[in-house]
């Protein structure tokens, strides 16, 4: 017995996609690609922030994290201190040039920043 074709059957060929389908994919991947290559580009600012931050001589750990979009952009700090260093100066650090240097190479300021400092218990022994 061979396979007979219904009379006023809806479904497409095997071989094309409905045309919805094309319809809704083609108007968002450029939007899509674009918003992939952001959030790209903010995951290796913040790694590089943080790798920076870890060789200030105060700093035990810093994780560094952007959020959000253009309109609402929001810099993420957790950082911890070594037990016996002033914060004051990485604090002016952190402000003055790793946030304002972000913010230059990305072409837009901050519309929060979340600074989280933390003092280690453990001092250098």
């Amino acid at each position: 017995m061979s396979a007979q074709r219904v009379p006023g059957s809806m479904v497409p060929p095997a071989h094309t996609a409905p045309q919805p389908l094309r319809e809704r994919t083609r108007g968002t991947a450029a939007p899509e690609a674009a918003r992939r290559l952001r959030c790209t580009r903010y995951d290796q600012m913040a790694k590089a922030a943080s790798a920076g931050l870890m060789a200030h001589p105060h700093v035990e750990s810093a994780i560094v994290e952007i959020s959000g979009d253009d309109a609402d952009l929001v810099f993420h700090l957790n950082c911890t201190i070594k037990a016996d260093s002033d914060p004051s100066d990485l604090m002016e650090t952190v402000s003055k040039g790793v946030i304002s240097n972000i913010e230059r190479m990305l072409g837009t300021e901050f519309s929060s920043r979340r600074l989280h400092f933390n003092r280690s218990l453990y001092s250098a022994a």
